[in-house]
């Protein structure tokens, strides 16, 4: 194989990056125009009035100012018009992550559009309460409790039973009537912490699952208590480390809220806990793609930067 050949999967990868990244700017400024666009034009017509302010100005005080300006008009217009468009398109356009301090405290919350298995952090994942293993109609490989399955046991029901059972060795729990395996209800927050190579995934029983059709659902008390008990065991065994979450309760354990409130509750539950007990000094809550029209980085930030 020469060096030509060798080149060709390097050159695909490099221009399917480049399409991703492009389709990526692309929506988060139509996206962006959709929300910000009148807001965009005031913030545009704010700049060009404060360059025609700072003008007058030096103007009148310059009468080498005032006679370039008298020379360039057609010039210092196009300026002042390209100004205004280049600050009207970054008002605009729609971020795809930000970062707050979490007030009162020396931690940080970033939201951001991603996959959570590329953070090389310890993880917070939310399961069913009998943290169950089997791929396919109880658990969906697609969903993030799926994907830690195949990711990290290799798809492997037993050895992912073994080191929950290991996880909560002591812990109480309810013996069901439920007809598959396994059969022993964990309480709502209960946390089985995983070892995940350099790093722990801490996996929360958030959600209750129908006997017969395995589909779990969730509530919004559920899972304030889910995530109560998450990062208590973040705080005993975390060790601070950074930790990185999904969209807890978007999935097919649904909390059937819209996920911008979706967003806003988990925030605020990071937020009260963080003020009260403590949180690791980053948390990353990392949002699936398909998210990215239902949701405002912007707004959450900016209202915890109020604060």
């Amino acid at each position: 194989m020469d060096g030509r050949t060798a080149a060709l999967p390097t050159l695909s990868l490099t221009a399917k990056l480049a399409g991703t990244m492009a389709n990526q700017m692309w929506k988060s400024l139509s996206v962006g125009l959709a929300r910000r666009w009148r807001a965009g034009l005031t913030q545009a017509f704010g700049v060009a009035g404060a360059i025609w302010l700072v003008t007058e100005i030096v103007t009148r005080v310059s009468t080498t100012a005032n006679t370039w300006l008298t020379n360039n008009g057609d010039t210092y217009l196009m300026g002042v018009l390209i100004a205004g468009a280049a600050w009207f398109l970054a008002y605009s356009y729609e971020r795809r992550k930000v970062t707050f301090q979490v007030p009162t405290t020396s931690s940080y919350i970033t939201i951001k559009f991603g996959n959570m298995f590329d953070e090389p952090t310890d993880w917070l994942i939310g399961v069913n309460e009998f943290f169950d293993g089997r791929l396919g109609q109880v658990i969906a490989p697609t969903s993030v409790h799926g994907q830690f399955i195949s990711r990290v046991f290799n798809g492997d029901e037993n050895a992912f039973r073994r080191a929950v059972t290991t996880a909560l060795k002591g812990v109480l729990f309810t013996t069901t009537t439920r007809s598959s395996q396994p059969s022993d209800a964990y309480a709502i927050g209960t946390t089985a912490v995983l070892a995940n190579g350099p790093h722990k995934a801490f996996l929360v029983a958030m959600s209750h699952t129908d006997h017969v059709t395995h589909k779990a659902g969730s509530t919004v008390p559920m899972m304030w208590d889910a995530m109560r008990g998450a990062l208590q065991a973040v705080q005993n065994h975390g060790n601070g480390q950074p930790l990185a979450m999904p969209l807890i309760g978007n999935g097919l354990s649904s909390v059937n809220v819209e996920p911008q409130h979706l967003l806003r509750l988990i925030v605020l539950a990071l937020v009260d806990f963080g003020r009260k007990v403590g949180l690791p000094k980053q948390v990353t809550i990392v949002v699936p793609e398909a998210c990215f029209d239902a949701l405002d980085l912007r707004e959450i930030r900016r209202d915890w930067m109020k604060h």
